[in-house]
């Protein structure tokens, strides 16, 4: 019986843009033991995912080799060889969109980014939008933020829903100028993930339709969160966290429920 379990990584596997943990790697371990595959499925790109899992990529009890990549929302697909990472398949926004969609697309982002700034005192470091091939990160305070700017930051969008307010602006804006076939999701604590319609994090699940059964496991799963479709996919297989913690009891439950179907 081939099964699965498909798991985010920020605010899932690890605290938003930390490393993982070594509780949550024993948990993992635990997984493969019990005949278990493991997948990563993250709006991040993969040299995020290589920082946030360095403790599982070094000498460990996790065998890594036999884990499935699965960066900005499954829409790229890695495993790890001897040699390092190799690539199965990537996709490409911008040749999706074509160049003129694109530019649009890239024009109307910077003039969102520009008018957000001028409503809220908000942190700004660089690097707000972020193309990682396959899809966009939108972050308003920059992906060059420090931990204070991130908790700062944080801070000002609970109190005044901030990336609520402009989610629904920035639909409007992609409305506006024809690109309705362009998805927008929060995106971990600070950003937004913005990609083609049907690239969200149920892309994954298409390199598994063999297996018997596949788990999602993630702690956006709200209608606007970017793990809503691949939570609903998974139907009873499917767990919302609300961090490492709950998701370390979350495979514990995974491998007990399995170990009682057997």
């Amino acid at each position: 019986m081939k099964k699965i379990v498909l798991f985010d990584m920020d605010g899932t596997l690890t605290p938003a843009r930390k490393k993982m943990e070594r509780n949550v790697l024993n948990a993992l371990t635990d997984l493969q033991k019990a005949d278990f595959e493991i997948g990563i499925v993250t709006g991040s790109d993969l040299n995020y995912v290589q920082q946030q899992m360095e403790i599982a990529l070094d000498i460990s009890s996790l065998d890594a080799f036999q884990i499935h990549f699965l960066p900005c929302n499954g829409t790229k697909y890695y495993r790890l060889g001897m040699s390092g990472f190799f690539n199965l398949y990537e996709n490409d926004m911008r040749a999706e969109l074509g160049e003129k969609r694109w530019r649009k697309f890239i024009q109307t982002l910077c003039n969102l980014q520009s008018s957000l700034t001028s409503f809220y005192n908000h942190p700004l470091t660089g690097n707000f939008i972020n193309y990682r091939g396959s899809m966009v990160n939108w972050c308003p305070i920059g992906r060059q933020a420090t931990t204070e700017d991130r908790q700062e930051w944080c801070g000002l969008d609970d109190e005044q829903k901030v990336r609520e307010t402009w989610l629904w602006i920035a639909r409007m804006a992609l409305n506006n100028i024809g690109l309705e076939d362009v998805v927008i999701k929060l995106g971990g604590d600070t950003s937004f993930d913005l990609y083609p319609k049907g690239w969200d994090k149920t892309f994954a699940f298409k390199n598994f339709e063999q297996y018997d059964k596949i788990y999602f496991v993630g702690d956006r799963c709200e209608p606007q969160g970017n793990d809503y479709e691949a939570y609903l996919l998974a139907g009873k297989c499917g767990y919302s966290t609300t961090g490492p913690n709950q998701t370390i009891n979350i495979i514990e439950e995974i491998i007990q429920k399995e170990g009682t179907n057997a």
